[in-house]
């Protein structure tokens, strides 16, 4: 397999290539000591990075361009292009809504969480997860308001939606939960297998579940059946489809336990045969703090160190 890897970014602080062949360009290194995981997204052209301790959201142009920035009055944490915008979440709960063509925020809600975390889109709704209170909370991004909190369980961390079906995993009771949209009610399926499942994708008919000491796990979406069980290291960071394959950065065993999202493998899944490959491999420390499907690979973005990298198949 042949790999290009391109860098997007913001300004050239004299780079340090820390991915092999890859010449990385500054973005915004401010991640903080709590680290977010959905600090990227993709949208008109446009990378949209979540600048937590900058306070701010970084528009970065995908082809040659000049980047931009919009200030907020809280910290951003995730960031999310849906119905027609860009929506920020910050640390107060805050939801943000941002006209991507006038560049300011033009709305804004709050979700009211004790500890707010991600923002997610599906079934027509914006959703997002109070972490102490147990629940999913579900948007209405015309009303601007809470319409609904879901009880699904001791730490919600992904979600995934198959029209009027949401699927949650939990990182703490590892509950999986299943939500009927249309009735917004909750119902557990299984206690899945695995330390600390955090992370989840749908590829193939199965949900991809991974997370702190956690292998990647393919589950039956109707009974969170562990339909096989796939080694990809210590644990994985994240998960994401793309170019008809399971993505996955993973940790090696000094950073796992400590939960920190240090890259040590990029592995790459084919859902049909299981087969894993490594398109790349770090020198030094990246952390994955974003991750998106762009073009034929993934695009990540490292708050730490302060890059985005692309890796194409």
């Amino acid at each position: 397999m042949r790999l290009a890897l391109a860098v997007l970014a913001l300004v050239v602080a004299a780079p340090t290539p820390t991915l092999p062949g890859a010449k990385p360009i500054r973005s915004c290194a401010a991640a903080g000591p709590y680290w977010p995981t959905q600090t990227l997204a993709l949208s008109g052209g446009f990378a949209w990075v979540a600048c937590k301790e900058q306070q701010r959201v970084l528009r970065v142009p995908l082809q040659p361009g000049r980047s931009r920035s919009i200030p907020l009055a809280g910290q951003p944490i995730a960031v999310l292009p849906a119905f027609g915008a860009v929506w920020a979440l910050d640390t107060g709960g805050t939801v943000s809504r941002i006209d991507p063509r006038t560049m300011r925020v033009t709305a804004s809600l709050q979700t009211e969480a004790s500890a707010p975390y991600n923002l997610w889109v599906g079934a027509g709704s914006l959703w997002s997860v109070d972490d102490q209170a147990g629940e999913v909370v579900r948007i209405d991004p015309v009303a601007r308001k809470v319409t609904q909190r879901i009880p699904v369980g001791d730490g919600a961390a992904d979600l995934v939606f198959r029209g009027r079906r949401v699927w949650v995993i939990n990182h703490r009771d590892r509950g999986l939960v299943l939500i009927d949209a249309a009735t917004n009610k909750p119902r557990r399926l299984t206690t899945v297998a695995g330390p600390v499942p955090e992370r989840m994708a749908w590829a193939a008919g199965s949900l991809w579940v991974t997370g702190r000491g956690t292998d990647l796990l393919r589950l039956d979406p109707e009974t969170g059946a562990v339909k096989a069980t796939i080694e990809i290291g210590v644990g994985g960071i994240d998960v994401v489809v793309a170019a008809g394959a399971v993505w996955v950065p993973t940790r090696n065993a000094v950073a796992d336990p400590r939960g920190f999202p240090t890259m040590t493998w990029l592995r790459r899944v084919d859902p049909a045969t299981g087969k894993v490959t490594t398109p790349v491999r770090t020198s030094k420390r990246i952390d994955v703090h974003g991750l998106v499907s762009y073009k034929r690979g993934v695009l990540f973005a490292d708050n730490t160190g302060g890059y985005l990298y692309s890796v194409q198949r």
